[in-house]
C-alpha cells in the first residue's frame, strides 16, 4: 500500500515525492479550526514555474487562513523575469509583481475551477495560478527602460548605446507640414 501513496500522481503533472518550492503540503491546515493562518515564506533564487516559466528571486509571504469553504490564500510575491525589449532588442531582467487573493475549495468538488481546489492528497500545486499570475504582470511590450531611444531606422544600430549621423532624405513636399509639426515641439 505504500509504493501505492508514492506514486499517486498530483494534478498538472509530478508525484508526491516531487520537491518543488511552489508545491505545498496544506493538509495540517484542513484539519485545523476557522480562522487558523500559518504563513508560507517563499524566497528562491531560481524557479521553473508551470514547466515553462523561469524566474528568479522569488520572494514573498502568503498566508493561508482555514475558512468553511477550505483555505484562503493572501499575499504578495515578487520575482525577476528575463525579457526583450521591444524597441532595442536589449535582454534585460524584468521585475514582477504578484498579489495573490484566492480561495482554494476543500474538498473538491466538480465543475469547480481545478486550480482553486485542493485534491484529497493535501499537496496544494501553486504552479498553474502562479505561471498565469506572473504572465498576467508581464508587460504586453516589455522595455528595458522608460526611454528607451530603439533601433536605428538606417542602420539597425542600438540608439541607447551611440548616435548614428545619417544624411536626411528628401521629405515630399506633401508631407512637409508634418515635419514642422515635429520640430516646433
Amino acid at each position: 500500500m505504500r509504493s501505492l501513496f508514492w506514486k499517486t500522481l498530483l494534478p498538472g503533472g509530478g508525484n508526491l515525492t516531487s520537491r518543488h518550492p511552489l508545491r505545498l503540503n496544506v493538509g495540517f491546515l484542513l484539519h485545523e479550526s476557522v480562522g487558523f493562518s500559518r504563513n508560507f515564506v517563499f524566497d528562491h533564487t531560481a524557479v521553473l514555474v508551470g514547466g515553462d516559466l523561469q524566474v528568479g528571486d522569488l520572494r514573498g509571504t502568503v498566508r493561508f487562513t482555514r475558512t468553511t469553504q477550505g483555505l484562503y490564500a493572501h499575499g504578495r510575491l515578487h520575482a525577476r523575469a528575463h525579457q526583450t525589449c521591444v524597441r532595442c532588442l536589449a535582454e534585460y531582467e524584468q521585475d514582477l509583481s504578484v498579489e495573490l487573493d484566492d480561495l482554494f475549495t476543500y474538498p473538491p468538488a466538480p465543475g469547480a475551477d481545478p486550480l482553486l481546489q485542493i485534491p484529497e492528497s493535501g499537496i496544494l500545486d501553486l504552479n498553474p495560478l502562479l505561471r498565469e499570475h506572473l504572465l498576467l504582470a508581464v508587460p504586453l511590450q516589455p522595455l528595458c527602460r522608460p526611454d528607451c531611444a530603439g533601433l536605428c531606422p538606417v542602420c539597425g544600430a542600438n540608439q541607447n548605446q551611440t548616435r548614428c549621423h545619417h544624411r536626411e532624405t528628401a521629405i515630399d513636399p506633401r508631407l512637409a507640414v508634418l515635419k514642422s509639426l515635429l520640430s516646433e515641439e
